[in-house]
């Protein structure tokens, strides 16, 4: 009896071993500040807001982005796939309990003309347990577990990437509109001076060539509206996709860039990327799994102890009394040799870890770069809409001034037409660099995790 009790003992301890290496997260130099220089921040804006866009003071965006969040399909597919590995998981754990199972069967012998029929029916159920000696199905338990994680964090980071796509192709749509209206404008311009220099021609104070390079002008303007006009189209179907629409029901309201805020995000520090990016915790996660795979690898070797008990009950009816026997068994088998499968397995799992752990520290490099590629974008834009802005008020007053030389007779044509291109030019380049600015905000807020929590 004491001897049973001395066995039992010890393989309860010996269920209380891992052979899991222990994790620590890798060590890198992390850079103690950004590079380029952070957008000052404006007030209520430190610290970043899981509904970041609703900063951007569209009503419409707003709309767009939630519609996004519920219907998009590729959102759709990834919940989906969450449910797989919740499955999995819970396969995983199911070898630490025990396992139940039982079964039936019923039997009739016909009888003879002297002695009358038999039925005979038979119960038994079975009882079987791995004792987890090594801690060979807890880390099998957490590796999946791990996974699972891994399957959550690629979904948060894919809400991330829609969230980011759904704003950046709203604004590049209003600024394509906002592009076309002086596409428009333009050639309404055009078209009224090509009427004053047919006027002139007429008059013989132009020439055929001045008409026939406006009237090039006239038709390059136009071929402009149209190519604007079939950009708009591509980006709303481009819009709708994302929003989980067919194209053909999809019409959105917005028609111009202004109005819209340009917010400013705090990126705080480098080293919160660790816990504000869910790509780089799901980098970890599956570093973690690769973790507790070691830990399998390693229990192969050992012995590995299973318990089972059986009931079987028995009746037949009318003549025999129920008979009940129950069995327990305890087997024990350790490998000898494997033929180098369970030393490939282990060496297999230590070479997954060691892949994993440069994925992670590549995942936090792009971490950083996509920070720092959006603050520098951000201030590079701002200054380049500013002297734009400039430009066009320049451009415009050279316009209206050539323009008014030109029917004076004071200038040529040619001087004319260069000031008409510049202020063509100075105005799409001053949109431009609006969606750039505005585009800069939003790469910032998905490159520091938007404001990531678990939604």
């Amino acid at each position: 009896m004491q001897s049973k009790q001395g066995f039992l003992a010890i393989c309860l301890a010996l269920a209380g071993c891992s052979l899991v290496p222990d994790y620590r997260r890798p060590s890198d130099a992390v850079p103690e500040v950004w590079k380029n220089p952070a957008p000052k921040t404006q007030a209520g804006d430190a610290a970043i807001s899981p509904v970041w866009w609703t900063l951007f003071g569209s009503a419409e965006l707003d709309r767009l982005m939630n519609e996004a969040l519920v219907n998009n399909r590729d959102l759709t597919a990834a919940t989906r796939r969450i449910d797989q590995f919740r499955a999995l998981a819970k396969i995983a754990g199911a070898p630490l309990l025990p396992a139940v199972s039982a079964g039936g069967s019923y039997n009739y012998e016909d009888g003879t003309r002297f002695n009358g029929g038999q039925s005979t029916w038979q119960g038994q159920w079975n009882l079987s347990y791995e004792v987890d000696l090594w801690g060979r199905l807890r880390a099998g338990r957490d590796s999946a577990r791990a996974h699972l994680d891994n399957v959550r964090f690629s979904l948060d980071a894919l809400r991330l990437t829609v969230m980011g796509d759904v704003a950046q192709t709203y604004f590049t749509l209003l600024g394509l509109k906002d592009r076309r209206v002086i596409a428009e404008e333009n050639l309404k311009n055009i078209s009224e001076v090509l009427a004053i220099i047919e006027s002139r021609f007429e008059a013989g104070a132009a020439t055929a060539l001045d008409v026939a390079q406006q009237q090039t002008e006239r038709a390059n303007a136009a071929a402009q509206v149209a190519r604007l006009s079939q950009d708009i189209a591509q980006t709303e179907n481009a819009l709708a996709v994302l929003l989980g629409r067919p194209p053909q029901q999809f019409e959105p309201q917005g028609k111009t860039l202004q109005g819209i805020r340009i917010p400013n995000a705090d990126p705080a520090r480098p080293a919160a990327l660790f816990e504000q990016r869910p790509d780089v915790r799901g980098a970890e996660a599956e570093l973690i799994a690769a973790h507790a795979d070691i830990g399998v690898a390693r229990a192969a070797f050992y012995p590995k102890l299973e318990l089972g008990a059986d009931n079987i009950f028995t009746a037949a009816m009318m003549s025999q009394p129920a008979g009940i026997g129950v069995a327990a068994a305890a087997a024990l088998s350790q490998p000898i040799f494997q033929g180098g499968r369970l030393e490939g397995e282990l060496e297999r799992t230590k070479a997954r870890r060691n892949e994993l752990v440069e994925v992670y520290r590549q995942t936090l490099l792009i971490a950083y770069r996509e920070v720092e590629d959006a603050l520098a974008l951000g201030g590079q834009a701002a200054r380049r809409r500013e002297q734009l802005h400039l430009s066009v008020n320049s451009a415009r007053q050279a316009y209206e001034l050539g323009l008014e030389r030109y029917l004076a007779g004071a200038t040529d044509y040619q001087t004319l037409l260069n000031v008409q291109r510049s202020l063509l030019n100075a105005r799409d380049s001053e949109v431009q660099a609006h969606v750039d600015v505005l585009s800069a905000s939003v790469l910032l807020y998905k490159a520091l995790g938007g404001g990531w929590r678990r939604l």
